[in-house]
């Protein structure tokens, strides 16, 4: 489906219409949006900061713990990330930042999958101070640069997200 007229469809649903008709809704997506960001980048960046070798008096297991409230809040964003998306379309379909923040969430994924199948075993073998090696610092940087330009381009997206 052509992006302006998955735009049209959107606008012309029930769902887009329900959203838009209610103003609590949008109100209400921006706030659990906020608590989502702050579990996921909270707990997230964290865990990829102790990755990059800082908190050594935290291990790298006990951090990764906090890993459930970072799903949390990325499952709390991407429920809140539709609304939005349903409720303005045209606010995102077209305008170049959402699709750098989408860019940014699929470097995050495809870093976090490879740190899970490539590095985390290694990783939880390591004494609790340890010092990890580059490899497991340069995912834990990636992370950390991919949620932090997340952040950037969502909030950014009225402002720098013209239509291409």
């Amino acid at each position: 489906m052509e992006t302006t007229t998955l735009v049209e469809w959107l606008k012309a649903s029930s769902a887009s219409a329900w959203i838009n008709e209610r103003t609590w809704v949008w109100p209400l997506a921006e706030i659990l949006h906020f608590i989502g960001l702050s579990l996921l980048v909270g707990a997230t960046g964290f865990f990829d900061l102790r990755l990059m070798g800082f908190f050594r008096r935290v291990s790298i297991m006990a951090a990764k713990a906090l890993m459930p409230l970072a799903l949390i809040g990325f499952a709390i964003n991407v429920l809140t990330g539709v609304v939005f998306l349903v409720g303005l379309p045209e606010q995102y379909a077209h305008n170049r930042m959402f699709w750098w923040k989408v860019a940014f969430i699929a470097v995050a994924g495809v870093n976090a999958a490879f740190f899970e199948t490539r590095l985390a075993a290694r990783v939880a073998v390591l004494d609790a101070d340890a010092d990890p090696p580059r490899t497991v610092k340069l995912v834990g940087a990636v992370s950390l640069v991919a949620w932090l330009a997340v952040l950037y381009c969502g909030r950014m997206l009225p402002f720098l997200g013209d239509a291409y």
